[in-house]
């Protein structure tokens, strides 16, 4: 029989989360220095910082959905949450479709348009809310929301088909399902919640069988997987970046061993960040990783959008990108945690963010 228990942070998910927000940060801190990401051309390129968000990008967002799979799993199973689909859906629409469109047309839309950003070029704003807003089109990092929404609800309606067919069977149909994503619309960011979909049963299986693992390898074993796994993530990329995209068979040979690189990435900071919690207990108690892991999703939500303020205005400056970077991080971590701080003290705002009044119960070690 189930024994159900409160909600609480778990150690190694919290230090997990956090280093997840701060990769996120620090990835968009660079972003204008990547070669192909074609918004803002700056006046001086770094090849260093392009190389670094190539790595970064095989994990970033995979180890945010990896977590949500993995919170699902230990919500759903362990704790008894979630047993009422109504319910489920309404509590993840208030948490990610009300801040998605809110954040989106108060915040987002008003400062692309003053920064002149192209991809709005030639539209009002209304014409921007219903091409590219309404439809998940381009509402910047915000496709997030709108892509995990998706996959929480398909998910929690074929979770019974998926553990009936078994874990083998469904992790193979679902990494083929990742691997031709590009072929599905990207309205409604619908071929990126298939792409993604991967992660998500990837935390689902690992707390699934977490206990098995902790079991049949630990000490020397352990070690040896983080090891594995660490260089196996840069094999993968390295191969994956030699394949070209010149016809379908290339195209999917690339986006199958994308994908190894991706799995392998994530299994090596879940694993790494898990034994660095275990093996570090004070760090658990650490005043700053709490703070930064309530405040993980607003740090997303707002972060994004104030690099295009500083963009315009020094993106053809003679300035080092070893520079640029830093201070990127700092402003956009900071200042978002700043408008998390006045909407949380604003009664009537905290929808937006789609806040919480209940109380949070306490840390869970795992």
């Amino acid at each position: 029989m189930e024994i159900q228990k409160k909600q609480g942070y778990l150690n190694n998910i919290s230090l997990l989360r956090v280093f997840a927000i701060l990769i996120v940060v620090l990835g968009h801190s660079m972003v204008v220095y990547q070669y192909n990401w074609g918004i803002y051309t700056p006046l001086i390129k770094s090849s260093f910082f392009n190389t670094l968000k190539t790595y970064i990008d095989i994990f970033q967002m995979p180890l945010f959905i990896f977590i949500s799979g993995y919170m699902y799993y230990y919500c759903r199973k362990e704790c008894g949450k979630y047993k009422n689909a109504g319910k489920f859906s309404f509590d993840k629409t208030k948490r990610l479709l009300v801040p998605y469109i809110c954040v989106a047309i108060f915040y987002v839309l008003p400062i692309r348009m003053l920064t002149s950003y192209k991809g709005y070029s030639g539209n009002n704003t209304l014409e921007v809310i219903y091409k590219y807003i309404l439809t998940g089109l381009d509402s910047g990092h915000l496709w997030y929301l709108l892509a995990i929404f998706e996959i929480f609800i398909v998910f929690y309606l074929f979770e019974p088909i998926i553990n009936k067919i078994g874990t083998p069977a469904s992790f193979i149909i679902i990494a083929c399902a990742n691997i031709i994503s590009y072929k599905f619309p990207h309205l409604f960011q619908i071929a990126n919640s298939i792409h993604y979909f991967m992660f998500f049963y990837l935390g689902y299986i690992i707390r699934k069988n977490e206990r098995v693992f902790a079991y049949e390898f630990k000490g020397k074993k352990n070690i040896i997987i983080i090891i594995s796994t660490f260089i196996l993530q840069f094999i993968f990329l390295i191969m994956s970046l030699k394949i070209s995209n010149n016809n379908l068979i290339c195209t999917l040979s690339k986006n199958s061993v994308y994908l190894f690189s991706n799995i392998s990435s994530a299994i090596f900071y879940f694993l790494a960040l898990s034994t660095i919690s275990s093996k570090y207990k004070s760090l658990n108690s650490s005043k700053t990783l709490k703070f930064l892991d309530k405040e993980s999703y607003a740090i997303y939500l707002f972060h994004s959008p104030l690099i295009y303020i500083m963009l315009k205005y020094i993106a053809n400056e003679d300035i080092s990108p070893f520079i640029v970077v830093p201070s990127f991080f700092v402003i956009i971590l900071f200042g978002s945690l700043g408008i998390s701080y006045v909407i949380k003290k604003t009664q009537v705002l905290k929808f937006i963010i789609g806040a919480s009044n209940t109380k949070k119960h306490s840390t869970i070690s795992t």
